[in-house]
């Protein structure tokens, strides 16, 4: 069988806006009991911008559909978003590098 070493790289800019007074000590240990164990904000803004970046996640398992550069997005019913979550899009990469080399 052959094998190909592919390097894959692409890059996506968010800024996260967490909603300090939802995402409080009792809501991220009520969210801890279910999902990760995370104990800061910025450890939940990297998990969203992973999931938005890595799967192209718009709806996001244990934070629901967050609103998309401080609105709602146009496929979302308004009572399904979170509003407590904003993602700004600085960028998504559509042009990946990809680099294929023998293995």
């Amino acid at each position: 069988m052959k094998s190909y070493h592919c390097r894959v790289e692409k890059v996506d800019k968010y800024i996260v806006e967490l909603d300090e007074t939802v995402f409080t000590e009792e809501w991220m240990e009520a969210f801890r009991q279910v999902w990760f164990p995370y104990y800061t904000l910025e450890q939940h803004a990297e998990h969203i911008s992973y999931m938005r970046s890595v799967y192209g996640m718009r709806d996001i398992e244990g934070y629901g559909i967050p609103l998309e550069n401080g609105e709602l997005p146009n496929w979302a019913d308004e009572k399904d978003v979170n509003k407590a979550i904003n993602i700004k899009v600085i960028s998504e990469d559509d042009n990946i590098d990809i680099d294929v080399e023998d293995w």
